[in-house]
C-alpha cells in the first residue's frame, strides 16, 4: 500500500498555499496514480465516471436560478421583509440578518453567496446602528451556513449522488434541522443583544406598502416551495426541479418585477458557468482520489477499524462528527463528501443508523467547517466585506458555534428530527 501521509501532507501544503482546491486535489490524485503505476488515462476515466450522473446536472440549474433571483434585486426585498417582520425587537437588525439568511437559503443554497449578498447590506447597516463590527460580521458568517442545509442544497445533491440516497428524502430531512439552526442562532443573538444593549430597529415601511412588501417576498419564497413540493410530490426529479426553478426565476425577474435585463442574464450565465466549472472540477478530481483510496484498500481498512472499535450508533456519529469538523475546516465540502461519504454511509448502515439521519448529520457537520478558523471560507468572506481581521471575527463567532454544536447533538440523539418529515412525504 502506498504511504498516504506524504500525499496528505502535499494536499494540505497546497491548500495552505492557497492553490485552488480543485487543482490541489487533482495534483495529488495524479501524483498518486503515477506512483501507483496506473495509466494517466485512468484518471480521465475516473473523472468521467464521477461526473456521469443525471442528478449532478441539477447543480448548474440551481446555481443559475439563484443568480437570476439575485440579479432580480430580490435580496433587497428579502432584507426589507425580514426587517419589517422582526426588526422592532431588541437587536432587531441582527435578528433580521438571521431571518434573511433563512429566506435566502431557499433561493441560493450557497453559504458564500449568502455572506456576499446579505453581508454587504447588513454589516454596514448594523455598524451604523451601533453594533460591534466584528459581531455583525460573525452573525452574518454564522447564519450563512443555513444556506447549504435548507433545500435547495448543492451539497445534498452531491451527497445523494455518491451514496445513492434519495435526494428528495434528504431535502425533506434537512428542513427541520435547518430551521433549528436558524432558531438557535436567533436565540443566541437575542441573548447577546440584551447583554450588549444593542438597539431595536424601526423599519421605514409606510403602512400602504406593507401588503406589497409581503406579496413581493412571498413571490420570491415560492421558488423553494415549488422545488421541494414538486420533488416530494413526485411531480419531477431534482434535476427537473432545478430547471423549473430557472424558468420561474426568469419569469419573476424578467416579467413580474421587470428588473432582469439581458446584461443581468448574461452575467448570471457567466457566474454560473464559472462556479459550475469549479464544482465539476472538484467532483471529477475527488472521484480519482476516492477511487484510489478504495483500490489501495484504505477505505476498507478504515471501515474495519471503525467497526472493530465496537462503537454504538450514537458513539459512532459523535466520533465521525469530530472527524468531519476537522476535515470541513480545510477541505471543500463537496470534495469531502465524495471522498468520505460512501464509506462512512456504508458503515452507518451496518450499525443500523437511518440513512437520512446520517446524511444530514454528515452535511451539517461539514458545513460547520465553513465558519471554523483558521480556514473557514465564510469567515474570510465576511472579513472581505467588513474589512475586519478574521481572528477578531472568529472570537465573536464562538457563541454561535456553540449553538450549532447543540443542534448537531440534537440531530444525533433524536433521529426523528430528520426522519419525521421524510416519513410524512412517503419516503
Amino acid at each position: 500500500m502506498i504511504e498516504l501521509v506524504p500525499l496528505l501532507a502535499i494536499l494540505l501544503a497546497l491548500i495552505f498555499a492557497r492553490i485552488d482546491i480543485a487543482f490541489a486535489i487533482g495534483t495529488v490524485s495524479y501524483l498518486w496514480l503515477f506512483i501507483a503505476g496506473e495509466s494517466m488515462t485512468t484518471g480521465v476515466t475516473r473523472i468521467f465516471s464521477g461526473l456521469n450522473s443525471f442528478v449532478l446536472l441539477a447543480i448548474p440549474f440551481f446555481l443559475l436560478a439563484g443568480e437570476l433571483m439575485n440579479n432580480s434585486e430580490i435580496t433587497d426585498r428579502i432584507v426589507r421583509f425580514a426587517n419589517y417582520t422582526i426588526g422592532r425587537i431588541r437587536g432587531g437588525l441582527a435578528q433580521a440578518n438571521v431571518l434573511a439568511s433563512l429566506f435566502f437559503a431557499g433561493i441560493t443554497g450557497a453559504a458564500v453567496a449568502d455572506v456576499a449578498a446579505l453581508g454587504s447590506v447588513f454589516i454596514p447597516s448594523m455598524t451604523e446602528e451601533g453594533y460591534d463590527q466584528d459581531f455583525s460580521s460573525a452573525i452574518t458568517a454564522a447564519s450563512s451556513i443555513v444556506g447549504p442545509i435548507i433545500p435547495p442544497s448543492i451539497i445534498i445533491v452531491i451527497y445523494g449522488s455518491v451514496t445513492s440516497t434519495s435526494i428528495g428524502a434528504l431535502f425533506a430531512a434537512a428542513v427541520v434541522p435547518g430551521l433549528m439552526l436558524g432558531a438557535a442562532l436567533m436565540v443566541i443573538t437575542g441573548v447577546l443583544s440584551v447583554r450588549q444593549n444593542y438597539p431595536s430597529h424601526s423599519p421605514d415601511v409606510p403602512r400602504g406598502e406593507v401588503p406589497s412588501l409581503i406579496f413581493d417576498s412571498l413571490v420570491a419564497l415560492t421558488m423553494p416551495a415549488i422545488i421541494l413540493g414538486g420533488i416530494l410530490g413526485g411531480v419531477f426529479t431534482p434535476t427537473e426541479a432545478a430547471a423549473i426553478a430557472c424558468v420561474y426565476a426568469l419569469l419573476i425577474g424578467g416579467v413580474f418585477y421587470r428588473t432582469l435585463g439581458r446584461d443581468d442574464i448574461r452575467e448570471s450565465l457567466s457566474v454560473t458557468l464559472e462556479r459550475s466549472t469549479q464544482l465539476y472540477a472538484i467532483i471529477g478530481f475527488a472521484s480519482i482520489l476516492s477511487w484510489m483510496l478504495a483500490k489501495e484498500g484504505i477505505t476498507r481498512e478504515l471501515a474495519a477499524a471503525l467497526i472493530e472499535m465496537g462503537l454504538g450508533p450514537i458513539a459512532f456519529m459523535l466520533v465521525i462528527g469530530l472527524v468531519l469538523l476537522f476535515v470541513g475546516t480545510w477541505l471543500e465540502i463537496g470534495a469531502a463528501a465524495i471522498i468520505l461519504a460512501p464509506t462512512l454511509a456504508s458503515i452507518a448502515q451496518t450499525l443500523g443508523i437511518p440513512a437520512y439521519q446520517f446524511g444530514i448529520m454528515f452535511i451539517v457537520t461539514l458545513n460547520f467547517g465553513l465558519i471554523t478558523p483558521p480556514l473557514g471560507i465564510c469567515l474570510f468572506a465576511a472579513s472581505s466585506v467588513s474589512e475586519r481581521p478574521v481572528w477578531e471575527i472568529s472570537k465573536k463567532i464562538v457563541p454561535f458555534y456553540v449553538a450549532d454544536i447543540a443542534v448537531l447533538l440534537a440531530i444525533i440523539y433524536f433521529p426523528e428530527l430528520t426522519l419525521a418529515f421524510p416519513r410524512l412525504a412517503g419516503f
